[in-house]
């Protein structure tokens, strides 16, 4: 196993690691908030029946008639309802720890995704090239070089190179120009003016080559085999053209 495959398998572990502890923490929140819940519940209807002891003790001091008794079970209220107020502070305190530990849970979850995203793509790029090297196609053939008893004298090779270059610079400044009428015809819309005629065809789709290796990857096959590109070549006869224009103006103050 490679150490690009190793460091995939490694953070996907952690991101499973990561999803089973943010289920234990929303777990845990929910079991949390639902204790709260009850003893702000039971809260209320402690204060509810302090309130009716209350007034009891007061109908019973009016009527001078159970006034021990009615004192004793306010006092009795009065104690579970500071119990009952205490054991809410703590369930509410262990509710909001919950939610954080659910919340840091999380983000740890996001980290772990966004890692272990990024080890796969890496993992699928380090195969793909992999497998589009193995079915790489032979390159296209060379261009003929000549032996060293063909190459010719160094005034042929430097005439050759300076029509080359000249014809080039023609064919480029003539492609910018044919470019610019290029842009200026395609403002027209699609008709018939005179003798030229508009039309429009729509572009041809392009295969997403990465998509493919992927769906053949999905399929444990190979990908389409790829060709190889043909070296490029270029000829620079930029100083042959400046020294050649040197010797013309030279002879021309010396006419």
């Amino acid at each position: 196993m490679s150490k690009t495959t190793t460091a995939a398998a490694r953070t996907l572990a952690r991101l499973v690691k990561a999803e089973d502890a943010a289920t234990a923490a929303r777990r845990e929140e929910a079991r949390a908030a639902g204790v709260a819940e009850r003893a702000a519940a039971r809260v209320v209807k402690a204060r509810t029946a302090r309130t009716d002891a209350r007034k009891a003790l007061r109908a019973a001091e009016r009527t001078g008639k159970g006034i021990a008794a009615a004192t004793r079970r306010l006092a009795t209220r009065e104690a579970r309802l500071a119990e009952l107020v205490e054991t809410a502070r703590t369930r509410k305190a262990e509710a909001t720890a919950a939610r954080r530990a659910r919340r840091s849970a999380e983000r740890k979850v996001e980290t772990a995704s966004r890692r272990a995203a990024l080890a796969a793509t890496r993992s699928v790029q380090k195969i793909a090239a992999a497998l589009g090297e193995a079915v790489l196609t032979p390159a296209p053939e060379t261009d003929r070089i000549m032996d060293a008893e063909e190459v010719p004298a160094v005034e042929v090779i430097e005439a050759h190179a300076a029509r080359y270059a000249e014809l080039d610079r023609q064919a480029k400044d003539t492609a910018k120009l044919a470019d610019a009428e290029k842009t200026w015809l395609r403002r027209l819309p699609t008709g018939t003016y005179g003798g030229v005629v508009i039309t429009r065809t729509p572009g041809r789709s392009v295969l997403d080559g990465a998509r493919i290796e992927l769906d053949y990857m999905d399929r444990f096959q190979e990908p389409a085999p790829r060709k190889a590109t043909r070296s490029t070549f270029k000829c620079d006869a930029t100083a042959l053209l400046a020294a050649d224009e040197a010797d013309a103006s030279a002879l021309t103050l010396i006419a």
